[in-house]
């Protein structure tokens, strides 16, 4: 026999060592997904054609040239959570009973597709862009990292799409490494058109819903090439998809959040199937209508081929999209029926939940009087079918459906309530636009009888402009005679109000001469008696710089507060946030714009201006 020299055994073992090295480095059988869902993107957003070719830097380009595009697909709700919940469980709110961004949440009885991922060992993420998204909606569940720890700013109300992906890639880097995962990204960005954003040359873009979704098509580019150089892009199903679309004043009668008509229902919906890498890539549209729901539905099949435990209920039927973009084959009547809801005047307490139904191009809105509309001949949807147009029982069909899932007429809103929300809201996030809107809101004002959050809204917005004049008038009105002292105190002209601070439970601390508890106890302005602390701190006995460092940092919670009231106004409400503490002038700050207060006031500016390095001295 002969002897086996050191030589060959040596690089036996160097040739299986370098099998296994490469063995584990063979992504998983299983094809990762990933869904990006976006609020406010329509499908007019994404148009693919032939100006798109070569276009710079473009992620929309990448979707329109690799991916299925579905140019009917619609939401089953406007709002983005109970829509995530049906793209999360393949069944229709009236089934997972999600219907608004509230209270309660999802139930843990439905079982989402994350939790069906990670039986089958995927691993499983969630980044949420921030409002109204978060854990309490129940939609962590399955999810290992359900990543909603925003820290709202005063630049930031959210986290911007760019941030999530960084969080993706570092996650899939760290965590996942070569297993199958399932990720979900939330982004919220064309919301905040207020956000400045840049273009590729390092200039400013214009503050517009365009120059969000410009935003959006750069970094959906850099994310997509990061997925293809790291070797994930052809093992990946990615799903871009429009939780709602974008409305404008165009539509008499409606409100964003209630509005059913297709500009707010028809999204935009993209699936790039994952594939081998010497397979061509897949670039068809689908033109039938698809739900969202039916994206849930697909979700579990694409995920282990499996089907979908939650059961979902027959009378609107949901069907998977997965042969749609496997082989463009159809195997469904045109005619299905596709619920969508509103359930935001229920949840505000306005008025009871709204429905509409669409069956091939018949469009139903169901209100106290029904109306029907063509959407083919009428893309508008401006001009509601007469009963003689339609038949008697395509129209049965569509009313017993709703009535099986107990939907009822929309009874509408009351006058008052709809012209209050009516004065283009969108306007609170624009600094450049805030003029217009006091003006809206000072002509809903000027009757009798005014509602008294109006004008609290015009008062704070007369008191951020320094429209001293108009903050006088409306002092008078909301009998607040301390806004027409202020005014006063600043300019304003006309008959003087008298006013003397010891007609206020809490402006009367800034004079009287000893300050005992009970005084303190008549107001209840917490930032105020954080102010009162600071300048009589030598009556309190306290530390006058602590007092003041702690005024500063109530001062700026303050502040980031009340951006989330405008930004909940200019998103009409859909944040679940409590609506009874309205914006109005805040006593701290009228005291501040006080002549004899101006040294405090440009103290706490610069204060506010070092802010971002307060967590590092604390």
């Amino acid at each position: 026999m002969r002897p086996v020299k050191a030589s060959s055994i040596i690089a036996t073992v160097l040739l299986l060592a370098a099998s296994l090295v490469q063995t584990s480095c063979q992504p998983s059988s299983s094809p990762s997904v990933l869904v990006i869902a976006v609020d406010d993107l329509s499908v007019l957003d994404i148009l693919c054609n032939e100006d798109m070719t070569n276009a710079n830097r473009s992620g929309f380009e990448i979707l329109c040239k690799e991916s299925v595009r579905f140019t009917h697909a619609f939401n089953p709700s406007v709002l983005a959570v109970p829509t995530l919940a049906s793209i999360l469980t393949g069944v229709y709110p009236f089934q997972h009973r999600v219907r608004n961004n509230g209270f309660p949440g999802l139930d843990p009885q439905f079982t989402t597709v994350a939790e069906y991922a990670l039986s089958k060992n995927y691993r499983t993420a969630f980044f949420s862009g921030g409002p109204p998204v978060w854990r309490k909606s129940g939609l962590n569940q399955g999810f290992e990292l359900f990543d909603d720890n925003i820290i709202p700013t005063r630049q930031n109300l959210y986290r911007p799409f760019s941030s999530s992906t960084k969080s993706l890639m570092q996650w899939l880097r760290q965590d996942v490494g070569h297993s199958s995962f399932f990720a979900m990204i939330y982004a919220p960005d064309l919301i905040f058109t207020n956000t400045v954003t840049m273009n590729e040359f390092g200039e400013a873009r214009n503050l517009s819903h365009e120059s969000q979704l410009d935003e959006l098509d750069s970094n959906l580019y850099q994310l997509f090439s990061e997925l293809k150089s790291t070797h994930r892009w052809n093992s990946t199903t990615l799903v871009v998809v429009g939780l709602n679309g974008h409305t404008s004043d165009d539509r008499p009668g409606e409100l964003t959040p209630l509005n059913l008509h297709s500009e707010n229902t028809q999204v935009a919906l993209f699936v790039k199937p994952a594939q081998k890498v010497r397979d061509e890539a897949l670039q068809w549209k689908i033109d039938r209508n698809v739900s969202l729901v039916d994206l849930g539905q697909s979700l579990f099949e694409l995920i282990g081929n499996g089907s979908n435990p939650n059961k979902p209920v027959g009378v609107f039927p949901v069907l998977s999209l997965k042969q749609l973009v496997q082989k463009n084959q159809m195997e469904w009547p045109e005619n299905r029926l596709i619920l969508m809801e509103s359930d935001w005047a229920q949840w505000r307490g306005f008025s009871n939940r709204r429905s509409a139904v669409l069956s091939g191009h018949t469009l139903l809105i169901y209100d106290k009087e029904p109306q029907f509309f063509n959407t083919l001949t009428d893309r508008l949807e401006t001009n509601p079918l007469r009963s003689t147009e339609m038949s008697t029982e395509e129209r049965n069909q569509i009313l017993a459906a709703l009535d099986a899932v107990e939907g009822e007429p929309w009874l509408g809103l009351d006058k008052d309530t709809f012209r209050k929300y009516t004065p283009g809201f969108y306007r609170w996030l624009r600094v450049d636009q805030k003029p217009a809107l006091l003006r809206d809101l000072k002509a809903r004002a000027s009757g009798k009888n005014p509602d008294a959050d109006t004008l609290r809204w015009a008062g704070f917005l007369a008191f951020e402009l320094k429209d001293w004049s108009t903050l006088k008038s409306l002092g008078q009105k909301a009998e607040q005679p301390f806004w027409q002292y202020v005014a006063e105190r600043n300019g304003a002209s006309g008959n003087s109000s008298h006013f003397n601070m010891f007609q206020d439970t809490c402006l009367r601390l800034l004079e009287v001469p000893h300050l005992d508890s009970a005084d303190i106890k008549k107001c209840d302005d917490s930032l105020f008696l954080d102010f009162i602390d600071w300048q009589r701190s030598d009556l309190r006995g306290l530390s006058r710089d602590t007092q003041k460092r702690r005024f500063e940092r109530a001062y700026l919670n303050y502040l980031v507060d009340q951006n989330i009231k405008q930004g909940n106004l200019a998103t009409s409400l859909i944040w679940d946030t409590s609506t009874k503490a309205q914006l109005k002038p805040e006593l701290v700050d009228l005291v501040l714009s006080l002549p004899e207060f101006q040294k405090q006031r440009a103290s706490l500016m610069k204060a506010l201006q070092n802010s971002n390095t307060w967590q590092d001295e604390d």
